[in-house]
């Protein structure tokens, strides 16, 4: 008799129940409306992830959907189309309720044929939903029975982007009046690609994958580049000027065109988009119709006022304006600042709504050279418009969000800020600094957690955040020396730091396998796991080091960490640490308290050093000490979390070499420096086979990373070393880190041995290191039975602190254990 073989159709069911993909099944559809350009995105990016997996994938029209549609299929929708809802219903779908602005469920059915359905509170919502769902099928396959729904933690998620749109106008603290005092490479370089469409394309693309929905656009004086008025027709810039020999030719009119164009671009991936600037400035406008700086020139008053008329009236899309007293206004008080901020932007504002009752503006002044009170006082008429919303932005972590994660400026440097929210009924913006990484690209979704939740009443005071650098212009890499990053968007190459802030503000819940996944796909050459906690911790020191001295080096141009560098003090030494002071709401100890024993309840200096050196050291014992090949982007990375390591270990031994040093303990101080030469020379190495050296906007340029290793030998030759320090080799064990269930319990470690309890009966192997990674003491294999164990060391440890790691079962655990008796 002959068998009958199964149809297709049993088949093709068979891999639905059981999850699998047929590459050359039936293609699988997806249903959205074309003509919304977020859902068309969202649809792009699910075909990619299909396509991937070998899969066909069908575009198809809301309009075309229809319940008895013969393939899987993907719906992309609005919770308000009944249509499409009824037909999830039919399916037996669970229902959707409840869904807010960006926010979206996803729901799975089996009945019939296997089905994703992507159902949004609002056009954002569906485009995240989709972008999830894309993500899920890149990371497990179209298979897995999906029912979630999520609405942002932070509606307002945004990037500060400092955008030098000429030589002739530039960045804040980039330049005066001409190229030649225009500082800064990254700034230099950053102007043909501020004037590139294809830039901001691809940047929009890449950041609405990451959940972000703001873009603030900050330069000294946009209007020149921007804007055409009647009353100035000499004053709009014509062509573009850069260096190096850039300069593209654009009227004001075609200027006027790619602004709006970009502005375009935003809205259709869920993109809020300001302008910022500084005051004042009248860059390209000076010296023309009586135009200067002086905040008493009434020429110069009207010419703000109108030019902030023409900008809304001139872009459509464009969705307010934010404004910062002080930084140019000579020495005028407070008061007057806002006088002057109401008399030229606010009244600017209110022209234009009063005319266009219809548009919607947001006005946003930052608490920043003048006060809540003095600003209140005069934009009361501007507030009162139906059609204007007015927000405050304060700068949350001054210069560096890379500190504590609980930063107390807010209630401390202007006064209680939240109380005056509370008073005026207002909320505000937080300004995220990032002046503290460059070129190292950081990762710690554990700090980002914390940071988010230790914002100030989020529903009460917040309406988003503006995360971004001052002293650094993200635009394309112009300084890795690896050809993979040529060229790249530095939101790329930072691409793990952008996904930790847009997704945990999104999510703060967001599981760490989502990270890990990402890693497992873009790096299938080495574990995820190690390669997610390596990252972890190395990412931890730094912070650390800040917190320490930000209470007194606050703003960027007095502490860059990537080069230890100040503008005003230049490579900092360990005298100019001993008088600092950490970020206000930090309950870290001064380096000068922790000398003097006067810490109380604070943690001292030597215990972050020692926090520092446990987290750097903890991420080289799972990626190796060695430099590695920097051809592709993982070996740059794995050489990435090196470098964060060793700076780590460098700031660690600044630290105990400055107390030492307050201590008047200067051979412990000498012994210590010339350690920390040997890891910064190490650092610096790392970094000078990565990066170039370049021209800084706040500190000093530098021909290339090893600049500064002359300066880090002089604290150990100024302390009377001799030469160099004889440095000491880290040797690491690269064993897997794994959860041992139940773990292992240490219990003492004595000169002769380690005692400790099994449990169960195995095999373990031991080795024991001194804090600075020195193996001092191996065992390759020893067999113990359950319960106590006593395990004798080959060669007796000196008293002292070491780190003890044992790999039982196949998995590793480590303690920082001192020897009996110390």
């Amino acid at each position: 008799m002959q068998r009958q073989l199964p149809s297709l159709a049993t088949i093709y069911f068979g891999c639905l129940v059981f999850g699998l993909d047929i590459p050359h099944a039936q293609p699988v559809g997806i249903f959205h409306d074309s003509l919304i350009s977020q859902h068309a995105f969202a649809a792009k990016e699910i075909r990619a992830a299909l396509e991937a997996k070998g899969l066909q994938a069908e575009m198809r029209t809301l309009g075309e959907f229809s319940p008895t549609y013969p393939n899987r299929k993907i719906v992309i929708a609005l919770a308000a189309n009944s249509t499409i809802t009824a037909a999830l219903a039919a399916a037996g779908g669970d229902p959707v309720v409840g869904l807010g602005e960006q926010a979206y469920a996803i729901r799975t059915t089996t009945t019939g044929n296997f089905s994703h359905w992507v159902i949004g509170g609002d056009v954002n919502g569906a485009m995240y939903g989709g972008l999830q769902v894309s993500e899920n099928i890149s990371h497990r396959g179209f298979g897995p029975t999906v029912n979630t729904q999520e609405s942002p933690h932070i509606l307002y998620r945004g990037i500060k982007f400092n955008a030098p749109l000429d030589v002739r106008s530039p960045v804040y603290y980039s330049s005066g009046f001409s190229a030649n005092d225009f500082r800064g490479t990254a700034a230099k370089k950053a102007i043909p690609h501020v004037w590139d469409v294809n830039f901001w394309s691809e940047w929009f693309d890449e950041m609405a994958r990451h959940r972000y929905n703001v873009l603030s656009l900050w330069t000294l004086h946009p209007f020149t580049s921007m804007i055409k008025m009647p009353e100035y027709p000499n004053v709009a810039l014509q062509n573009v000027q850069g260096f190096d020999g850039f300069t593209k030719n654009l009227s004001i009119d075609q200027k006027i065109a790619y602004w709006r164009q970009v502005m375009t671009l935003a809205r259709n991936r869920g993109f809020e988009f300001y302008i910022f600037n500084w005051n004042i400035y009248t860059y390209g406008a000076t010296g023309k119709y009586g135009i200067d700086n002086s905040p008493n020139n009434s020429a110069t008053v009207e010419y703000f006022r109108k030019s902030m008329t023409q900008l809304l009236d001139t872009y459509p899309d464009l969705t307010g304006f934010g404004v910062t007293a002080g930084e140019n206004m000579g020495d005028i008080n407070e008061a007057a600042n806002a006088k002057w901020m109401w008399s030229t932007y606010g009244r600017g504002v209110a022209d234009f709504a009063n005319a266009n009752k219809n548009r919607k503006v947001v006005f946003i002044h930052r608490y920043h050279g003048a006060g809540a009170s003095s600003v209140m006082a005069n934009f009361g008429d501007l507030i009162a418009l139906p059609n204007v919303r007015f927000d405050f932005s304060y700068k949350y972590a001054i210069a560096h969000m890379y500190s504590t994660p609980s930063p107390a400026w807010i209630t401390t440097i202007d006064g209680n800020v939240p109380a005056q929210l509370d008073q005026f009924k207002a909320k505000t913006w937080l300004e995220l600094r990032n002046d503290d990484f460059y070129m190292l690209h950081w990762g710690n979704p554990d700090f980002a957690r914390k940071y988010i939740a230790a914002f100030p009443d989020k529903d009460r005071y917040i309406r988003g955040f503006f995360m971004g650098s001052d002293g650094f212009t993200f635009t394309r890499t112009f300084a890795g020396k690896s050809q993979w990053s040529k060229d790249m968007l530095e939101i790329k190459r930072h691409w793990y730091t952008q996904m930790i802030w847009g997704r945990l503000a999104y999510n703060p819940a967001l599981s760490d396998d989502v990270f890990r996944n990402h890693m497992a796909a873009k790096y299938p050459g080495i574990s995820s796991g190690t390669l997610f906690s390596a990252w972890s911790k190395a990412s931890e020191a730094v912070p650390l080091m800040t917190e320490l001295v930000q209470g007194t080096w606050k703003s960027d141009f007095l502490w860059w960490p990537e080069a230890s560098l100040s503008r005003r003090e230049g490579f900092i030494t360990i005298t100019q640490m001993a008088e600092t002071e950490p970020t206000p709401g930090s309950d870290k100890c001064s380096i000068a308290k922790t000398a003097s024993g006067g810490c109380g309840n604070k943690i001292s200096a030597v215990k972050v050093a020692e926090q520092m050196e446990s987290a750097a050291m903890g991420a080289l014992n799972l990626v190796g000490t060695q430099g590695a090949s920097t051809q592709n982007e993982m070996q740059t990375n794995l050489a990435n979390i090196r470098a964060l390591s060793y700076l780590g270990l460098y700031y660690a031994e600044k630290i105990r070499g400055a107390v030492f040093k307050s201590s008047g303990k200067n051979a412990e101080a000498r012994e210590v420096m010339g350690q920390a030469y040997c890891y910064w020379s190490t650092y610096s190495s790392l970094m000078n086979e990565m990066y170039t050296g370049m021209e800084m906007q706040r500190t000093s340029a530098f021909a290339n990373w090893l600049a500064f290793d002359s300066k880090a030998l002089a604290e150990y030759t100024a302390l009377g070393g001799k030469g160099n320090p004889v440095c000491k080799t880290i040797t690491v064990s690269l064993e897997r880190e794994g959860k041992l269930k139940p773990p292992p319990s240490f219990l003492s470690l004595s000169p002769e041995g380690l005692s400790l309890n099994l449990p169960s009966q195995g095999t373990l192997s031991l080795s024991i290191y001194s804090l600075r990674g020195e193996r001092v003491s191996h065992i390759v294999a020893y067999t113990g039975i359950a319960g106590k164990q006593s395990i004798p060391l080959s060669g007796n440890l000196a008293n002292g602190v070491y780190w003890v790691r044992i790999n039982f079962d196949g998995a590793t655990l480590t303690r920082k254990m001192s020897t009996v008796g110390r």
